[in-house]
C-alpha cells in the first residue's frame, strides 16, 4: 500500500463476479512491442514504480501474449506483479518463473454468485507458494461464513504463512462508509487470525483517494 505501480490491464474474464466494477469496459489491441514502449514512457514520465502490475479482467487467460510480454519486462528488470482471481493453475504453470509477487483472490460463492473454486484455488496456491503471494478475499454482508472458514482452512494447510487481505465490495464508492459491513470485517478478521497468522482488513486505496 502506497507504492507507485504501473498497471497493464487485461480486457476479458472468464467469471462474472457480482461486485465487480470492470465488467463491460473494453480494451484495444497492441503488441508486446507497443506494451512495453508504453511501459517504458509512463515509467520515464512518472516513475519510479515498484512494479508492473499485469492485471484484468484476468491476464492469464492470455498466456501466449502474456510470456513474451514478461519475458521482455524481465530483460529490462522490472519487478512483476500478477493479480489473477486464483483459479486457472494450468496457466499460471506457464508464467509462474516469471512473476516476483503474486495476487491471488479466493473467491466465495456466497459473494461472487459464481461457482466454488475452492479445488481450483488450492491447486493454484500449491503452484504460486513458490513466490512471494498474497491473497485476498472480497466480502459483503451475503458472505457465507462456513464458505469462509473452509477457505481459510484450505489456506492453512496449503500455505499457512501467506497474508489474507479482506476487502469490502464495492462498485463505485468505497464499502467503509456501511457500519454493518465494517462489523462484519471486524468479526471476520478476528475469527480469521485464530485459523492463520497474518489476516488483515485491505483498502483499495486508489479509490479512497480517487485514483483512476
Amino acid at each position: 500500500m502506497g507504492e507507485r505501480h504501473l498497471f497493464v490491464r487485461f480486457e476479458e474474464c472468464h467469471i462474472e463476479c457480482e461486485y465487480c466494477d470492470e465488467l463491460g469496459r473494453e480494451g484495444r489491441e497492441m503488441s508486446v512491442d507497443e506494451v512495453v514502449a508504453e511501459i517504458d514512457r509512463l515509467e520515464t514520465e512518472a516513475g519510479p514504480h515498484a512494479y508492473v502490475s499485469l492485471t484484468g479482467g484476468e491476464p492469464l487467460l492470455y498466456v501466449p501474449f502474456l510470456k513474451p510480454l514478461c519475458h521482455r519486462l524481465r530483460e529490462k528488470h522490472y519487478k512483476i506483479l500478477l493479480e489473477t482471481n486464483g483459479i486457472l493453475w494450468q496457466a499460471l504453470e506457464d508464467v509462474v518463473k516469471d512473476c516476483d509477487l503474486i495476487a491471488m483472490d479466493l473467491k466465495l460463492s456466497s459473494v461472487s454468485h459464481e461457482k466454488d473454486f475452492l479445488d481450483d484455488h488450492a491447486k493454484f496456491l500449491k503452484i504460486a507458494r513458490g513466490k512471494e503471494t498474497y491473497l485476498k478475499i472480497v466480502v459483503s454482508k451475503d458472505i457465507d461464513e462456513i464458505e469462509y472458514d473452509d477457505h481459510l482452512c484450505m489456506v492453512a494447510a496449503v500455505a499457512p504463512a501467506t497474508p489474507v487481505f479482506l476487502q469490502p465490495a464495492s462498485r463505485g464508492r468505497e464499502g467503509y462508509d456501511d457500519p454493518r459491513l465494517m462489523k462484519l470485517l471486524n468479526t471476520l478478521q478476528r475469527f480469521g487470525s485464530r485459523r492463520l497468522p497474518d489476516v488483515r482488513v485491505g483498502v483499495q486505496l486508489h479509490k479512497v483517494l480517487n485514483i483512476r
